[in-house]
């Protein structure tokens, strides 16, 4: 029979975000909204299980409030079980609020961390095998397998029964839950559940469900999918930490037929995005000209949410004589929202050739050329471009605006 699972992980509800300042709480709050959109695409795709392979909370950040918030979501009505193996930032215990505040909740399992569970679901013709962390790090492999289960559950359309008589026969498709690393090889050396790429290819499973990596594994070209090896995906983080997670994120569906992975598609799930762009200027141009066309550029990537979103934009191309990027920065915050602006700009004159003068321009060139080519730090970088576009303007005798 047909079945599709909705596969996410990663998603770090309650983390601070405190590199976002005084907009990480839009960012917060993103993060639980990003789960509210995968819960309602899953009723809309007609998913049968919706698998979470760790990291679901921050568990030393998140507070009372976003925990009852995350609860009131996991008890709205939905026709899905929902089946979670904890990670390394929300390690299973007996005081954690999976076994305490979340115990209780239809339709919701957390696999423990003592043993690997198997569970049943007769109806869909499917067994999932998990188990969680226990704490931060998780040095040897537990990979949850055909054969490896301690216990097997039922699940009766409500709730997850002990198996009267054990069976020794797994229905048909084969999923495993795990939080860890993926691996080359055969080595098993890591600090998170190091999961040698040999050992997956020789189990008996259909798709192992992954979660660590933020970067989403690469998607199968076109319709076709290799079958004669297991298939192991990372959905990555559904929605971004941070710029190292810029972009459009996603979950993963993935839709079997008797054993075998018919389709796996990605499912966008970002309610905010961190968006890297770059923007070319020319010399002529003036402040409100540059910030009509930086507000032109986020709109065409999204016409409709572009102020929800947060942006570190590249400026290049030829500076405009006395350029301010922080005044110009300040100005766009009003008008799209987060926003960076990284300084590329190069100065219209060739300031190789001022450097070689024998003046005090040419010193005063030179220094700030030398001082730029020793910085590695991006905000002082910003301040020695600025300085020097201003100090070659003021050498001009042109009179300069109070830019600071």
């Amino acid at each position: 029979m047909s079945i599709k699972i909705l596969h996410t992980a990663d998603l770090h509800l309650g983390s601070r975000m405190r590199s976002l300042g005084q907009d990480a709480p839009d960012f917060r709050e993103a993060l639980i909204q990003s789960f509210d959109n995968l819960m309602l695409q899953a009723e809309i795709e007609a998913a049968d299980l919706f698998l979470i392979a760790g990291d679901f909370l921050e568990m030393a950040e998140i507070e009372d409030r976003e925990l009852n918030r995350v609860y009131d979501l996991l008890v709205r009505k939905h026709s899905f079980p929902i089946l979670l193996a904890a990670g390394n930032h929300d390690p299973y215990s007996s005081a954690s609020p999976y076994a305490t505040v979340f115990s209780q909740i239809p339709q919701f399992y957390v696999f423990p961390a003592d043993k690997i569970v198997r569970l049943d679901f007769p109806k869909l013709d499917a067994s999932v095998w998990g188990v969680s962390f226990s704490s931060l790090y998780q040095m040897t492999t537990m990979l949850p397998d055909v054969g490896t289960e301690a216990s097997i559950l039922v699940y009766d359309g409500q709730e997850f029964l002990e198996e009267g008589q054990e069976s020794d026969s797994p229905l048909k498709n084969k999923i495993g839950l795990v939080h860890g690393e993926l691996l080359a090889g055969s080595a098993a050396k890591g600090a998170y559940n190091p999961l040698p790429s040999q050992l997956i290819k020789n189990s008996s499973l259909n798709y192992l469900a992954l979660g660590h990596i933020h970067k989403a594994s690469d998607l199968p070209q076109g319709d076709y999918v290799d079958r004669r090896s297991v298939l192991a995906m990372y959905p990555g983080s559904p929605q971004g930490l941070s710029f190292n997670e810029a972009g459009q994120r996603h979950a993963l569906m993935v839709e079997f037929d008797n054993s075998e992975i018919k389709s796996i598609s990605p499912l966008a799930s970002a309610s905010r995005m961190f968006i890297e762009l770059n923007t070319e200027l020319k010399s002529s141009q003036s402040d409100q000209q540059i910030i009509d066309q930086i507000v032109a550029e986020v709109k065409e990537l999204d016409p409709d949410k572009y102020q929800r979103h947060s942006y570190k934009i590249y400026l290049k191309g030829e500076a405009p004589t006395a350029l301010n990027v922080q005044r110009l920065a300040a100005s766009l915050r009003d008008l799209i929202g987060h926003v960076k602006l990284i300084d590329e700009l190069r100065l219209a004159e060739n300031v190789e050739e001022l450097g070689e003068e024998q003046t005090l321009r040419g010193l005063f060139v030179r220094k700030i050329l030398d001082a730029l080519d020793k910085s590695d730090n991006e905000a002082d970088t910003d301040d020695l471009q600025q300085a020097l576009r201003l100090g070659v303007a003021a050498f001009r005798g042109e009179a300069l605006e109070d830019v600071y």
